[in-house]
């Protein structure tokens, strides 16, 4: 029972992750949000790269047969979820307190469960998931960091660069899926 709980949890991520991301888009409409997602596509492929460069396999058994290290998901769910927690704490409204505190949390939380799925059904290794969850939240805080000190502020200058923006992260978004 709790295996196939444990499945059809995994198997659904990537839909309910990809659906939150494009509510939250729908829901900001802004540059931030606009920011977060092309950093997020480019730390997905920043993991295929190190996929290949490490070419690590996956535990006996598993159903794929990809190199496993680092993890994919959770490499883009340390990602996420370090990013929103960076907003909740760091975001245009100031710090918000408990609550920033507690949805931070949350999606810490999240993050790390759903990426501790990958172990669970034997699609990665612990050192896999580690390191991708890892790599994912320290690529969320150098991607905020650089955004909200540096681009950001350039392309807020121009509604030329600001359309750009918004265009990549259209055709960067539809490329994605």
């Amino acid at each position: 029972m709790a295996g196939g709980v444990i499945k059809v949890l995994n198997d659904s991520t990537k839909w309910v992750v990809s659906s939150a991301v494009f509510c939250g888009l729908v829901w900001r409409r802004d540059e931030r949000a606009c920011w977060c997602v092309v950093g997020a596509i480019v730390n997905a492929f920043v993991c295929k790269v190190l996929k290949v460069a490490i070419n690590e396999a996956r535990p006996a058994g598993a159903r794929k047969a990809d190199p496993g290290m680092p993890s994919s998901h959770a490499q883009s769910l340390g990602y996420l979820s370090a990013y929103a927690a960076l907003e909740l704490a760091l975001g245009d409204a100031g710090p918000l307190g408990a609550s920033a505190a507690a949805g931070g949390g949350a999606a810490l939380g999240s993050g790390a469960f759903l990426s501790w799925l990958r172990i669970a059904d034997g699609f990665h290794t612990v050192a896999q998931v580690l390191v991708g969850h890892a790599v994912g939240s320290a690529s969320a805080a150098a991607w905020r960091h650089v955004g909200e000190r540096h681009a950001l502020p350039l392309l807020r200058a121009s509604a030329w660069a600001m359309r750009g923006l918004y265009g990549a992260t259209a055709a960067l978004s539809v490329c994605f899926v």
